[in-house]
């Protein structure tokens, strides 16, 4: 058995392109994954329902079941030649979300490994790029790419399996799969360290559907505790976003408003939907979260 390399793009014209390996680098990527396979299973001993709320310890993973493949990496693993080869060059690499690869099952279902990528796992052209071999240093002649060392997420048949939300947030939409906060998520919000809210009733009163599943969000993602709130705050000044903040016993603190249009700017702040475009440095609000 063998295992193509395909990738997952932002062109919804090939949603799915593949890498046309030699023999040799086919043959190496297959044992590559086969390692990461087993060691993907020896971290994930523990399956945990995917609700968005419970971060896994290490030797769970959360699983999302009946999830629909909606991008078609099964088919692509299935059908190989169907899939389009992937164009040499800057502008489709940068493109790629996620590099993924996987098996027909003896029992007929199929299973897909999923990895993460980003901009600095491409080999680009620009300037020189050198590799050692034989003693010496070599020029890359062409764009190239890094494959990791680690699995991020399978998919066997309409199972999900993954250990980090955020990184699968950045490849997928989850949106459907998981919780909107409840009246009690949204009080053990209220008590974290970094927020204060003056008026706790006000605040579950005005938490419609969208608000309630950004409180889960943004308590998955952790951005809170591992943000200092120096940091969070000069980007929000970066951003024009009003945050008010309190000091309590010596700590400061993210003061959440109770008028809704109001909580629903900072709350899109704190799950990252603001980015500024790095040509013409305008600022614009996103619902993608793909690494650059």
């Amino acid at each position: 058995m063998t295992y193509n390399l395909l990738a997952l793009t932002t062109d919804p014209a090939k949603r799915i392109v593949k890498f046309s390996l030699s023999q040799e680098i086919q043959a190496e990527l297959t044992g590559f994954i086969q390692n990461q396979e087993i060691q993907f299973n020896q971290m994930s001993q523990t399956e945990i329902p995917f609700d968005g709320k419970y971060k896994p310890d290490p030797g769970e993973a959360l699983v999302i079941n009946s999830y629909d493949d909606i991008d078609g990496l099964t088919n692509a693993v299935q059908n190989p030649l169907g899939v389009p080869e992937i164009d040499p060059n800057p502008e489709v690499f940068d493109s790629i979300k996620a590099l993924f690869t996987g098996r027909v099952n003896p029992d007929g279902t199929v299973t897909v490994f999923i990895q993460g990528f980003d901009k600095r796992k491409i080999i680009s052209t620009n300037g020189l790029s050198i590799f050692h071999s034989e003693n010496v240093y070599k020029k890359i002649e062409g764009i190239g790419l890094t494959i990791d060392s680690k699995i991020i997420a399978v998919l066997k048949g309409d199972i999900l399996k993954f250990f980090s939300f955020h990184l699968l947030r950045q490849i997928f939409d989850l949106s459907a799969y998981y919780l909107e906060a409840t009246d009690a998520d949204i009080n053990e919000f209220a008590l974290l360290p970094a927020i204060s809210v003056t008026d706790l009733p006000a605040l579950i009163e005005i938490s419609d559907s969208w608000i309630r599943r950004k409180f889960s969000l943004i308590q998955q993602s952790q951005i809170l505790e591992s943000v200092p709130m120096n940091d969070i705050k000069a980007v929000a000044a970066e951003f024009n976003i009003p945050l008010a903040t309190s000091t309590v016993d010596g700590i400061e603190k993210i003061v959440l408003p109770t008028i809704k249009a109001d909580l629903k700017t900072i709350l899109r702040f704190l799950d990252e939907d603001y980015y500024k475009s790095p040509l013409s440095k305008t600022q614009f609000v996103t619902n993608s979260k793909r690494i650059v």
